[in-house]
């Protein structure tokens, strides 16, 4: 087992700032921060650890109604300068894209759209990300410890998995962005204008693109508008990205390779992430 890491009092809010409370991962809270980053709008970026316990402090059996969680008892979640509270993925994503400038105008069909495939992005993350995750990490694990002889054994470990269904969620969500770019006109899922539907795409196709059960290359050589958008958004990110990886992941890019190095159970090869008081 690891050291015991202690959990921090909650994070108030600071009137007339933004703030995002997410755990300390790069996953689903992770598409907020680059919406931020993109924006070029400063947020604080409370990273609740450890995994679950540090969100406790923010549930409403310790806050009450004062809850920024909004009853869910989950994150992401988001407060607005004015204090105002926003949870759930999608509606984050809107609220914030809204108030930065990088969302289609309310009640219109271009936001409809967004939101369309702000949704998809997120049911993306859901089936295949999080569908693989774990399986991705035991292979891992056991695929690079004692010279790979336990990797028999990875599926008495959640180590095997039906690639069936998260391959095709993954396609579904590649074919209806792609449709949604053709249809606009891109280089934006709402034409010329950034906005947060693109950045949720951005963020959960780059980490599931990243997984080294799929051939990346070949699945954006299918989608050409898709491919060339998730580009421009790689480089406009990858200030965003490398800080991230710096400050967040010890320095190791890939996600899996992060979870890998910090949760493996073989204390020689684990790696631990040292946090400070501040946020």
């Amino acid at each position: 087992m690891g050291p015991v890491v202690a959990i921090r009092p909650a994070i108030a809010h600071t009137p007339g700032t933004w703030r995002l409370i997410y755990f300390d991962a790069p996953n689903r809270g992770e598409q907020v921060r680059q919406l931020f980053f993109l924006a070029g709008t400063v947020f604080t970026d409370v990273r609740v650890h450890p995994y679950p316990e540090g969100l406790d402090p923010y549930k409403k059996a310790a806050m009450g109604d004062d809850s920024p969680l909004c009853g869910t008892d989950l994150c992401p979640a988001v407060t607005a300068p004015d204090g105002t509270h926003c949870v759930e993925t999608s509606e984050i994503m809107r609220f914030v894209g809204q108030r930065v400038g990088l969302a289609p105008a309310p009640n219109s069909a271009a936001d409809a759209k967004a939101m369309e495939v702000c949704l998809a992005a997120q049911s993306c993350l859901d089936r295949v990300f999080y569908g693989l995750l774990r399986a991705m990490i035991v292979q891992r694990i056991l695929g690079s410890e004692l010279f790979g002889t336990l990797y028999w054994a990875r599926g008495f470990l959640g180590g095997k998995v039906d690639m069936g269904p998260p391959t095709t969620a993954l396609e579904e969500t590649m074919q209806a962005a792609e449709a949604a770019l053709v249809a606009s006109g891109g280089p934006f899922v709402c034409g010329e204008a950034l906005s947060y539907a693109d950045v949720s795409l951005f963020a959960v196709l780059r980490e599931c693109l990243e997984f080294r059960c799929f051939d990346s290359t070949a699945l954006l050589g299918r989608h050409p508008k898709l491919s060339a958008m998730l580009g421009m958004l790689r480089e406009r990110t990858q200030p965003w990205i490398d800080r991230r990886v710096r400050e967040h992941q010890l320095g190791i890019p890939n996600t899996v390779d992060y979870f890998v190095a910090t949760n493996t159970p073989f204390p020689w090869s684990r790696k631990t992430k040292t946090y400070s008081e501040k946020v």
